[in-house]
């Protein structure tokens, strides 16, 4: 028998009173809500009446002179936030204001689209356009490379992310944009990057001009060849021989790349190898390039003098009106051949022109049928004089060697060679003074050197001593011009004081002694 309760369980009322206070909560919150939307919906409606009458638009006031950055927004109200408010002015009922700067996170729905439609035109161009400027400044990357040894301009661009595609387009711009193609280790390339795609380049040709490629456009590309601002300067220098003149004359203050240019002017005049002794004494005028104080390159050798004795010769650089430059004695003869004395810089000659020299490796004799002009490897060797190429490859002994025809009767070997001047084949032309190869010890040799073999009419003679046809001297219809334009240099010359103590002094700026 089941038992009854002793108390009957009463209903609690509390389940009543929570139901009715959830639907009054609710009856609040929809009226509230049905009350904002109709305010909402008549103040949009006199907002399109008073838009459409121009005696109620609102009168803009930008202050653009506090050194605060501050831009006028249009406030959910349709009133403008503009200025700053530090200075304690209370705003007026159509305008307020607001500092950006102290309230970094502030933001209004739909600010950019207010200042577009409120701002005049002309400072709206102007901060379009700053702001592009600033996004493609921000875009660009220039990224500077060294060039290293076995570099081509391929190895170049794949080294920045680049592609064989941007090279050929760069390659195929013009002859200007083809320079790249004869690149050098310890050369510098500019890269400019657009969003990691190629955008343009720098390449200095040397110390006066630059080669620059760039987007026109935004798209084609073009090549230019700038000239870059320099100053020149004038200098004369003057000194005595002292063991050699090599020495010497950087003990002057010489550059040396100017001793090596004198050395080259009267290489058919003086053998200074063989004829220079204690007590001579030399003298030069020549510039230097200047730019923000930095001395550019090698500037040109003006004017020079050589005193062996009793023996003088001088020399000055005159270029013609036709634009030939060359180096001739004061009367008009020239100094010049039509061979280069020396294809190389050499420190020494380490092996005479020999008939019935003994082979330093085979022990046997053989005749040397030209001389060794012992240099570094990788020193560059040009080629003697213009002409078209015969050989280029391996020859036995002779190692990897380059050969030139010159004329019906002239012919050169260069041997020993560590390597060829870029794409160096036979039956290509060159010039007096291109580069042709590289100095090394290939084939039999027991040194770095540059052998060197001139044959006349197909037989060998001494290149140190055998007799070539001097170049053409000063024409008559040039003579009054050349004497005007190297007379100056001829008095400075004569005007430099042998002083074992003087160093080089500058004679003029922005100027030079002899012409051009």
């Amino acid at each position: 028998m089941q038992q009854r309760p002793l108390f009957k369980q009463q209903r609690k009322p509390f389940r009543w009173i929570r139901r009715a206070t959830l639907i009054g909560v609710g009856m609040t919150v929809v009226g509230l809500v049905a009350l904002q939307l109709a305010d909402q919906a008549a103040n949009e409606s006199k907002g399109e009446q008073d838009s459409g009458s121009g005696e109620n638009e609102i009168p803009l006031t930008i202050d653009r002179s506090s050194a605060s950055p501050v831009r006028s927004v249009a406030g959910p109200d349709d009133r403008t936030l503009a200025a700053d408010d530090s200075a304690g002015e209370p705003a007026s009922p159509q305008a307020r204001t607001v500092s950006l700067e102290s309230r970094p996170n502030f933001h209004i729905p739909g600010e950019k689209e207010a200042l577009r439609a409120i701002e005049s035109p002309e400072n709206d161009a102007a901060v379009s356009s700053s702001e592009t400027q600033a996004e493609e400044t921000d875009r660009l990357d220039e990224r500077t490379v060294e060039v290293k040894s076995g570099d081509t301009l391929s190895t170049i661009f794949e080294r920045v992310g680049l592609g064989y595609s941007d090279v050929m387009g760069v390659l195929d711009i013009n002859d200007d944009a083809r320079q790249l193609e004869r690149i050098r280790p310890g050369d510098t390339l500019t890269l400019i990057l657009d969003d990691e795609q190629f955008a343009g380049l720098r390449y200095s040709l040397d110390s006066e001009s630059e080669l620059n490629i760039f987007r026109e456009d935004g798209d084609r590309l073009v090549a230019e060849i700038n000239e870059l601002p320099s100053e020149a300067s004038t200098i004369a220098a003057g000194g005595e021989v002292k063991g050699s003149l090599y020495q010497s004359a950087i003990a002057a203050g010489v550059p040396p790349a100017q001793v090596m240019k004198l050395a080259e002017v009267f290489g058919w005049k003086m053998d200074f190898v063989r004829d220079v002794r204690d007590g001579d004494q030399f003298k030069l005028i020549y510039e230097v390039r200047e730019r923000d104080g930095e001395q550019l390159g090698n500037g040109k050798l003006l004017a020079a003098e050589y005193r062996s004795g009793d023996r003088t010769v001088q020399a000055v650089r005159y270029t013609s009106p036709d634009g030939t430059v060359g180096y001739y004695e004061p009367d008009g003869a020239s100094l010049e051949r039509g061979f280069l004395r020396y294809p190389v810089e050499y420190s020494r000659i380490s092996s005479n022109f020999n008939p019935k020299r003994l082979h330093p490796i085979h022990n046997t004799v053989r005749p040397h049928n030209g001389v060794d002009l012992a240099a570094p490897t990788g020193t560059p060797i040009k080629s003697a004089a213009s002409g078209r190429i015969t050989f280029v490859g391996w020859k036995h002994g002779y190692g990897k060697v380059v050969q030139v025809r010159h004329d019906e009767k002239y012919d050169t070997l260069y041997a020993h060679l560590s390597g060829f001047k870029g794409n160096l084949k036979r039956g290509a032309t060159v010039d007096k003074g291109d580069t042709i190869g590289y100095v090394g010890m290939t084939g039999d040799a027991t040194g770095p050197h540059l052998h060197y073999e001139l044959r006349v009419n197909g037989k060998p003679y001494d290149p140190v001593k055998v007799e070539l046809p001097e170049a053409n001297p000063i024409p008559s219809e040039h003579r009054d011009d050349f004497v005007a334009k190297t007379g100056t240099a001829v008095d400075q010359l004569a005007r430099v004081q042998i002083d074992s103590n003087a160093k080089p002094i500058r004679l003029a700026r922005n100027e030079t002694a002899a012409n051009d």
